[in-house]
């Protein structure tokens, strides 16, 4: 079963996120802006462009589509039907979906081992071992 702990944990492993409150529920942001939250009755959500949110609800028949205003802006999900895999995943995509540009762009940089300093990775002048 996963857990509010996990949802913490899974959260604090981005950058720069927040824990607060939002309508009296532990919720998620990343620089003011909300990605993730739990509702008092366990329900996750999480903010998601629509294609991710379709995916979502393809693999998470309990859950459904979060609307303001009549917009799709993301899923809902109770915690205990998703495991922590996919509540990882779910997190990390609200998170890149809610994250500045650039922020998200150096997450995933950094995820996928690029130098930041614009090198090609080789050694320059260096001869090549033996």
């Amino acid at each position: 079963m996963t857990t509010l702990a996990q949802l913490r944990k899974t959260a604090f492993r981005l950058p720069e996120v927040e824990e607060g409150t939002h309508f009296g529920m532990v919720a998620f942001s990343v620089r003011g802006k909300g990605f993730a939250s739990i509702s008092k009755d366990g329900q996750v959500q999480v903010q998601l462009p629509v294609d991710e949110m379709k995916a979502a609800l393809a693999a998470h028949p309990s859950g459904e589509e979060l609307a303001r205003n009549g917009k799709p802006i993301g899923f809902r999900v109770p915690l205990d039907d998703i495991d922590g895999k996919d509540l990882n995943a779910l997190v990390r995509a609200s998170w890149l979906h809610r994250a500045p540009r650039q922020l998200a762009e150096t997450l995933v940089s950094a995820e996928a081992g690029d130098d930041s300093d614009g090198s090609d990775g080789s050694d320059g002048d260096l001869p090549d071992s033996p």
